[in-house]
């Protein structure tokens, strides 16, 4: 749900060390103001004065050991509820909020969640002082499903709620508007892209967000996919220090006895050296136990070949590995051949071809095919990747 946070006063502002200091109503001190304390405050005045919460029921920066000695970490705000029958109070709502900006997208959630169990929390709420995210613990399903809105203290004590409704998927655009509708993708399609590029890069990243279709479960070449995990809001992070977030489809996959998740996304893309040209870029992040990052960036601009409507992905095969710079293309290749030969051709990888004709779906055998070979290619791209690091110590 959209909240008008700014209609509820913050504390009153003093001055410490020269910097801007909020009065916490609740804990009593002086806090230096930053946009994650200021959206902070305003939930705690639309606590008080919204939902009717006693402010001796608020608990602001809560560090969960007390509840727990071994857990080091602090929740932004718990709200306790008080059991007459047990004279005594539990926490029965947690809160997590963020900076405007910040992604409230999977991390976030999961946080969120996390602190909620913890606590054995009813309600859970993620914010940014613009959209508050509701949720209420489900005995049934053993989960947190959202609700319209976070119910008034005294509903709260009675563990009230309104259930939101599942939206509708909304139609896809048919195949013939994808042209006429790439102004309204601006934020994912980059504005430079030439149409013919752009528009095929449309119809796959819609295929990509249409979860009316998965990817069938099953082995693949190199990796079993366990489970198509629809659209997760993620956030990642790339070897130029870029970060990328937004919507990805994901998919729960065992590679060589573990197993990850590997999500896609098309998205703009950018040069620290040419700001102004936005390019379109299909990623490949892939989430394992060290670390969360786009093993793969195929600029559509450039990796994209259309002719009589085959489209052809390819990539050249430049690499960076961290810190130490770029790999090399001939060690790339020489991985490649050993793990996935299918994709060399020539002095470039070919991860796919697809006739520009229909719309693409992720359950059509060419577009599964393209989803295997973008896995497969960023799975090996990481496992040289983790080569180089360890031989260039």
């Amino acid at each position: 749900m959209y909240i008008d946070l700014q209609k509820y006063k913050l504390p009153p502002i003093y001055k410490r060390n020269n910097r801007d200091c909020f009065l916490d109503p609740i804990r009593q001190k002086l806090i230096y103001i930053t946009p994650e304390e200021t959206v902070r405050q305003r939930v705690v005045s639309f606590l008080i004065n919204e939902l009717k919460v006693p402010a001796n029921m608020i608990s602001v920066e809560e560090n969960l050991s007390h509840y727990y000695k071994d857990i080091k970490k602090r929740a932004d705000i718990v709200i306790m509820g008080y059991n007459v029958k047990e004279n005594a109070s539990s926490p029965i709502a947690v809160i997590e909020c963020k900076a405007p900006g910040v992604l409230l997208g999977e991390k976030a959630s999961v946080q969120m969640i996390e602190y909620a169990d913890t606590l054995l929390c009813d309600y859970a709420v993620l914010t940014d002082g613009n959209i508050m995210f509701c949720y209420k613990y489900d005995s049934l399903k053993d989960e947190y499903v959202q609700i319209t809105e976070l119910p008034k203290y005294s509903d709260m004590l009675f563990g009230k709620h309104e259930n939101l409704p599942l939206e509708e998927l909304p139609e896809r655009l048919g195949f013939d508007e994808l042209e006429s509708y790439l102004d309204d993708y601006s934020d994912d399609i980059g504005v430079h892209t030439p149409a013919f590029k752009a528009v095929p890069a449309l119809n796959l990243w819609e295929g990509l967000l249409d979860t009316r279709h998965k990817m069938p479960c099953g082995k693949y070449g190199m990796f079993e996919l366990l489970k198509d995990y629809g659209v997760r809001l993620l956030s990642y992070g790339n070897a130029a220090g870029g970060m990328f977030c937004g919507p990805y489809r994901s998919f729960l996959i065992s590679v060589n006895g573990s197993t990850e998740f590997i999500s896609l996304s098309v998205s703009t893309y950018t040069k620290t050296t040419k700001p102004d040209v936005i390019k379109t870029s299909l990623n490949v992040a892939i989430d394992n136990e060290k670390t969360s990052h786009h093993a793969l960036q195929l600029i559509i601009d450039d990796n994209l070949s259309v002719e009589d409507n085959v489209c052809k992905f390819y990539h050249h095969g430049r690499i960076a590995v961290g810190n130490i710079g770029s790999g090399k293309v001939s060690e790339l290749r020489s991985f490649v051949s050993d793990r996935y030969p299918e994709i060399i051709y020539g002095e470039k990888f070919l991860l796919g071809t697809l006739v520009h004709d229909r719309l693409w779906r992720l359950d059509d055998p060419e577009v599964v095919k393209v989803v295997e070979n973008l896995i497969s290619y960023a799975l090996i791209r990481d496992e040289y990747r983790t080569y180089v690091k360890e031989n260039r110590k």
